[in-house]
């Protein structure tokens, strides 16, 4: 409940788990620090300052009600982490000396749990009693209902007791839990801790770099596994009956229960498909996200807001490095000095990196799948870090802040209070029962009803609920008598045949007993996702018998871009049992130089290759541009001119001026070029009349005049109804062909900036490729009209400061290490390290600007309406 966890840097990551020592990042950061620790006092413990000299600035909270007020700062602690009020009003705080160590560090050899004690009443610590100390990696902290405190370190959970009150713990239990492995990475081992007031624990397991692990309560129930995601398990609160309750995060940093018990989870960091997550955590839940399928999150088989059958959309998206969630519903209190009541039933999350502490509000009992919706309570300032939350008796919030951007130890912390102005007194809780309640009730009556028949089950399973459907596999998974019957019948509807693949292959791992039904049998199914789950479920149990299959399923010229990395993935780990997600793409990349690969099966594989701008050079895709088709040579030239080579220019001017190639890879090759002066004289004199492709082509590439104005008398934005009928009086048919090129073309609408289709374009915003067949032609237009109407949480916003004075709206396209790239409203991505972020303020819109189509013409409009309607 509260952890102490920071956004984690891959090559560090790796560097530990090979027992690699790396320098502090960076170095100068690292010098001045040890310059300031041999300076400072002695070690903060009994006694001393509870404050450092220097000038502290505070962050700024958006209630005016409320005041933020410093309780503790170095050099009294150090590093906090994970914070927790005792039965009796005692303040604990981890403080880490072990997180990571930097050469030369004076601080104590192992972790400690301080008491923080205020004896004179006066609103700030005096001393840093030690309550507890001796554990490594530790990492959350959490008071029992019973009054005792439990302790995550990476590899354990403890439990510690103060019988006689006097500060400090006599009686240490050992391994209630424990977890056994050689991943040593602390971020991504054990925390999360929340009770769930029925004598049990949830708890969070981060995804371990992808090794294997054994999970052991105290009482020898065990969880084993190796390269899934991050997973919440529960177990009794005397480590006893371990199970696990969800998996498919990256590192579930935050676990919470609400009133009703309601569990949340924040999921902190997932490197290359942002943002990071609020969830719903439910029974069999699973949110998505897989190690064994590589960091960057693009696989297939991976999805982060409910793409793929059977994984469950996020509540919100939270803010970068969510380290810590709490909820916040306090009961009766006199001299109450907690958070007004509009705070109350909110959800509070701390974000690390956006300096930020956010207020998540859940959807109401009528919209109970609806997102969460987000407010910021606090935001501070460069050295504001917040990592965990402890509610205070009198309702006040306490927060424990990292300071520096720096990983290693370097000798800050401080501790906040956010309280009210005034005292009141709260008579009772106030926080009203929310939608995911009401939810939760609805998904109970599946995972609870005491006989279900195969009519029922086969109902649910055609739900298009994303919850229900989860719900359902769950109950099926654990019932053979229902998965005896619904295997022998002919399940009509796709979506019933995704749910009982998924319950079939659960229910196998689970006895650890061959399948009822084998995936041979769904393989050849007519519904491509069907197959798509069933290569999944060969690869993710490396079933070596499969192997011919999933061959032959490779030669299919017909295959859809997923399946065929699904089958390249399948096949890549029959082969080999240390594939990585590099040597996917290496296999991917080997079929686009082979010359017995067709051409149809080339595009596929440049479709889906991950980060592609980033895997290949112009010289690399230069030999298919004498392949297959004039689409497939327009295809290649599309992804010649999205690439951040410089030499594409020189190979894009050849194809544009080379009258052997297809005009569509001609007219390609101009729409991404820049022209030089000799380049307009040379397109100048050249008859390109005879082609309609090549004419426009030309007539785009030559203009550099302004788009006209558009008419008068336009509908007004958000009366939908009124454009669908202006567009329909616009005369003439509809041409689907200038649709494409408004989509396409820079000039024109440049969607292909932040969107894809058919495998063109940027992976910035959502792929548009069968929008005609998710969404309404209502939805259509008003995406274009309103783009902020309907945004999901993967594609908001940011207003971004950064060191050098610069501020831009962008889109977070992805992460790695301390890079971080976004997309501006040019479309175009830019990079920026961590530590230049100054501000990051989050914008619930779209990166696509309100009334982007008044540039457009009517006929573009409604081309473009008609282009995006047709692709289904």
């Amino acid at each position: 409940m509260t952890p102490g966890l920071f956004p984690c840097q891959p090559l560090r990551k790796l560097a530990l788990m090979n027992g690699v020592s790396l320098p502090p990042i960076p170095a100068l950061t690292f010098m001045a620090g040890l310059v300031l620790l041999l300076m400072a006092p002695a070690w903060g413990q009994n006694g001393g300052s509870g404050t450092s000299k220097e000038k502290i600035e505070a962050p700024t909270v958006a209630d005016p009600a409320l005041k933020v007020d410093l309780f503790a700062s170095d050099p009294l602690l150090r590093t906090p982490i994970g914070l927790t009020f005792t039965r009796d009003g005692k303040l604990l705080v981890i403080e880490s000396n072990t997180h990571f160590r930097p050469p030369g560090y004076q601080g104590p050899e192992h972790d400690r749990i301080l008491w923080m004690e205020d004896a004179d009443k006066d609103g700030k610590a005096e001393k840093a009693n030690v309550f507890f100390e001796g554990t490594s990696m530790t990492m959350d902290l959490a008071t029992a209902p019973d009054g005792s405190v439990y302790v995550a370190t990476r590899n354990e959970i403890l439990r510690l007791r103060d019988a006689d009150g006097d500060g400090k713990a006599e009686q240490v239990d050992r391994k209630l839990v424990s977890l056994e492995t050689e991943g040593i990475y602390p971020h991504n081992g054990l925390g999360g801790l929340a009770f769930d007031g029925n004598g049990g624990l949830y708890f969070g397991l981060g995804e371990n770099l992808g090794a294997a692990y054994t999970l052991a309560g105290s009482d020898g129930s065990k969880h084993s596994d190796q390269g899934e995601g991050g997973n919440i398990f529960h177990a009794t609160t005397e480590g006893g009956k371990l199970r696990r309750i969800a998996t498919g995060f990256w590192n579930p940093f935050g676990v919470c229960v609400d009133s009703w018990g309601d569990v949340f989870a924040t999921d902190n960091d997932p490197d290359s498909r942002p943002p990071c997550r609020l969830h719903h955590v439910i029974e069999g839940g699973d949110y998505g996200y897989q190690f064994r399928y590589g960091r960057s999150g693009l696989h297939p088989f991976i999805s982060w807001n409910g793409e793929l059958p059977g994984t469950l959309p996020m509540l919100a998206a939270t803010g970068e490095a969510p380290c810590d969630i709490t909820f916040y519903a306090p009961g009766a209190t006199k001299g109450f000095r907690g958070l007004p009541a509009p705070w109350h039933g909110s959800l509070l999350v701390a974000s690390w990196v956006d300096h930020t502490i956010e207020a998540y509000f859940l959807p109401d009992t009528a919209h109970a799948y609806l997102p969460a919706e987000k407010k910021v309570l606090v935001h501070g300032g460069n050295d504001f870090r917040p990592v965990a939350f402890a509610t205070a008796p009198d309702g006040s919030l306490y927060v424990s802040d990292w300071v520096k951007r720096d990983y290693e130890l370097h000798g800050k912390g401080r501790i906040w209070r956010i309280s009210a102005k005034k005292a009141t007194d709260l008579k009772g809780p106030l926080a009203v029962k929310s939608g995911v309640a009401w939810k939760q009730e609805q998904l109970d009556k599946i995972l609870k009803k005491e006989k279900v028949t195969a009519l029922e089950a086969a109902e649910w399973l055609n739900d298009p609920n994303p919850w229900t459907f989860s719900a359902a596999i769950t109950r099926m998974a654990r019932e053979q008598d229902l998965l005896w019957i619904l295997k022998d019948n002919k399940l009509p509807y796709p979506h019933q045949r995704q749910g009982l693949l998924l319950a079939l292959s659960r229910d196998a791992k689970r006895t650890g007993a061959e399948p009822l039904l084998l995936p041979k049998e769904f393989l050849t199914d007519t519904d491509p996702t069907v197959r798509l789950l069933a290569l999944k479920w060969v690869s993710d149990n490396r079933m070596a018998d499969y192997k011919a299959d999933v061959e032959k399923l490779l030669t299919d010229p017909e295959l859809t871009p997923a399946l065929f990395y699904a089958g390249i993935t399948a096949l890549g780990r029959l082969e080999s049992e240390q594939i990585q997600e590099a040597d996917l793409i290496k296999r991917l990349k080997a079929r686009l130089s082979d010359a017995q690969t067709p051409y149809r099966l080339k595009r596929a594989a440049l479709e889906i290759l991950p980060d592609r701008e980033h895997q290949l050079l112009a010289a690399d895709l230069a030999p298919l541009l004498n392949e297959g088709d004039g689409a497939f040579q327009e295809f290649v030239t599309q992804i010649i001119g999205s690439l951040r080579d410089n030499n594409r220019e020189s190979l894009l001017r050849q194809v544009a001026f080379d009258p052997k190639k297809s005009p569509e890879a001609r007219s390609a090759a101009l729409m991404h070029m820049t022209l030089n002066e000799e380049d307009k004289k040379a397109l100048g004199i050249l008859n390109m009349d005879s082609d309609p492709i090549m004419k426009r082509a030309k007539e785009l590439a030559m203009s550099d005049a302004p788009l006209p104005p558009p008419p008068t008398g336009r509908p007004p934005f958000n009366d939908i109804p009124a454009w669908e009928k202006y567009l329909a009086a616009v005369p003439d048919k509809p041409d689907l062909a200038q649709g494409r090129e408004v989509f396409f073309h820079p000039k024109l609408g440049g969607c292909v900036l932040c969107h894809r289709i058919d495998g063109v374009g940027s992976p910035a915003g959502p792929n548009l490729s069968t929008v005609g067949a998710a969404k309404s032609p209502d939805y259509i237009l008003e995406s274009l009209l309103q783009p902020s109407r309907n945004v999901p949480p993967q594609y908001e916003s940011y207003n971004l400061t950064t060191s050098d004075g610069k501020a831009r709206t962008a889109f977070q396209l992805m992460e790695r290490g301390n890079v971080h790239t976004y997309v501006g409203l040019d479309g175009r991505p830019f990079d920026v390290k961590i530590e230049e972020i100054t501000k990051r303020e989050h914008l619930p819109v779209s990166i696509m600007p309100e009334g982007m189509v008044a540039r457009l013409s009517d006929v573009q409009i409604r081309d473009l309406v008609e282009y995006l309607k047709s692709k289904k």
